[in-house]
């Protein structure tokens, strides 16, 4: 219910379906043990609605929407010689129901893009570089990847928020 009034929320304010949820892991997770999902994902005739079953597509077709982007990768969020101390890069508190781009059109209309600045040899996905330092008696690797993101239209998307607690 949650997800229906976001995209009707998106769509009263700018006009555009939306067709992504944004979601981390830990909530894609509960979201698959979610009775009111998986009767959803009976009524699609899924064949099996086993929580290790759904994925990210079914997910989608549940909602309507064209895509579940889990946001899956840990962040190490100690300082530097401390112990390891793993945070996910997405709150399980917000799920983000949005307008993504489908196209490279900068004229699409979209919640935002990221930009890639290639002028000092950046490659989109980066460009991996070695070379060895003698006066340190060490190689090196370097990875240029100059990006920038940038919120084009928040009007196309929607935050949920305290969706775990």
């Amino acid at each position: 219910n949650d997800v229906e009034a976001a995209v009707q929320t998106v769509w009263d304010n700018s006009g555009l379906w939306p067709n992504a949820l944004v979601i981390n892991r830990k909530v894609f997770r509960n979201l698959r043990n979610c009775a009111q999902i998986v009767d959803r994902a009976k009524a699609q005739n899924f064949m099996d609605v086993r929580p290790g079953a759904i994925n990210e597509q079914q997910l989608a077709v549940v909602f309507d929407l064209e895509q579940v982007i889990v946001a899956g990768t840990p962040e190490n969020t100690a300082n530097e010689g401390a112990a390891l101390s793993l945070s996910p890069i997405w709150s399980d508190e917000y799920a983000m129901v949005c307008r993504i781009a489908q196209t490279n059109d900068v004229r699409e209309h979209c919640i935002g893009r990221t930009f890639h600045w290639g002028e000092d040899g950046s490659d989109i996905g980066g460009m991996v570089e070695t070379y060895r330092d003698e006066t340190k008696r060490s190689d090196i690797v370097r990875v240029r990847n100059d990006v920038d993101e940038k919120v084009l239209y928040v009007e196309a998307g929607h935050l949920l928020s305290n969706i775990t607690t």
